[in-house]
């Protein structure tokens, strides 16, 4: 143990376990989080490989996933301390396939790629600011209308948006204003914008009727009243941007009609904003822009951290196994605090090493505040 811990602290890679007959054991946690945490970070995205990282067995391990929830009432606030301020809270759902042949409580994961399979879907909430990166807050799950149970309910997009916008407020989050893809939903939108005085923006859909100036037209058809060259032009993104103060039945906002150039044609997509009008175009534009950081999560979850991954059919399981994918990023996300010249692999790598002395000497290194349950 004191040699593999002096080479953590010289920074010599030890050797990686491939299965519990390895000569070389790896650093065993009796925390069920922490060793999966982990393993996640050496990208052992299995249960077979998270067993070596574990003082129990893979059947013991399964159940241990499936028996009580990791999640606790203070992980948004910790989570939110490691944000920027002034940040956005974007919320999205992110549909990962299943990778096991049975699944308790299943929803169906489309691609027009490949044939119709198991998979599932998770609300993802994450605090994102021009310029920086992204900070997750929560990966749940959720389930479809037919499977709902008292335990997991049924929420359709705008009742999901407004719950987990709910949670975060509740839990003293920070947030600068709410971002949000066009399933969201529209008036429902607005509606809980103006009475909750927490302004929105949203992507809005063509066929979107809209009042302006008395008279009500799409946004389409508004789009072909103000082509490119009408609209301003935002040198900081490259897009024609315009502004204006519309109204429906549930009251006023502002939509903005953008034109960018994909494969050298114009093309234009729309935003409703309940933002104050006083603040600036660019300001929107630079919000709408962070938002693609929930994007930049999605991928690393699936990709470098094993999100989906998990065999395990119940969804308590799934939902544990989601919570420990968000601690293991937000490892990643310390060490490019302290290191922003490291790409994201870099730094999940030093994050490993840090987590792996923390098992290994139970002190935990200064500047690194990997919570457990």
């Amino acid at each position: 143990m004191a040699t593999a811990t002096k080479a953590l602290e010289v920074g010599i890679e030890i050797p990686r376990s491939r299965g519990p007959s390895c000569e070389v054991s790896m650093p065993r946690s009796s925390s069920l989080p922490l060793s999966i945490v982990t393993a996640l970070l050496n990208r052992a995205t299995s249960v077979s490989g998270i067993a070596p990282y574990s003082t129990v067995r893979k059947s013991t391990l399964c159940q241990g996933l499936a028996q009580h929830s990791f999640t606790t009432n203070q992980d948004l606030q910790r989570r939110a301390k490691n944000a920027p301020c002034g940040a956005f809270l974007a919320i999205d759902f992110v549909m990962v396939p299943h990778a096991g042949v049975e699944m308790e409580g299943l929803n169906f994961h489309y691609s027009g790629q490949a044939r119709t399979q198991l998979g599932h879907q998770f609300t993802s909430a994450a605090l994102v600011k021009f310029g920086a990166d992204p900070t997750p807050l929560l990966e749940r799950f959720t389930v479809s209308r037919l499977l709902e149970t008292a335990a997991y309910p049924y929420r359709t997009a705008t009742q999901e948006m407004i719950h987990t916008v709910t949670q975060c407020r509740e839990a003293g989050v920070s947030i600068a204003g709410v971002l949000l893809d066009g399933e969201f939903g529209r008036d429902e939108v607005v509606t809980f914008s103006h009475d909750t005085q927490i302004p929105v923006l949203v992507r809005a859909k063509r066929n979107m009727r809209v009042q302006v100036e008395g008279e009500t037209l799409t946004l389409n058809a508004l789009a072909q009243r103000f082509p490119p060259e009408r609209c301003h032009l935002s040198a900081e993104v490259g897009w024609r941007v315009r502004r204006l103060p519309v109204s429906r039945d549930v009251g006023a906002f502002d939509v903005l009609i953008i034109w960018r150039k994909v494969h050298g044609e114009w093309s234009c997509f729309f935003l409703f904003s309940t933002f104050d009008p006083a603040l600036t175009v660019r300001t929107l534009l630079r919000a709408w822009k962070a938002r693609w950081g929930i994007e930049v999560i999605h991928r690393l979850m699936k990709q470098n951290l094993g999100l989906g991954r998990c065999r395990c059919r119940t969804i308590q399981a799934q939902d544990n196994w989601a919570w420990c994918v968000v601690e293991a990023l937000h490892a990643v996300l310390l060490v490019r605090q302290e290191q922003p010249q490291l790409t994201w692999r870099a730094a999940q790598r030093r994050a490993a090493q840090h987590t792996e002395l923390y098992v290994l000497t139970e002190v935990q290194p200064v500047s690194q505040q990997l919570h457990a349950a």
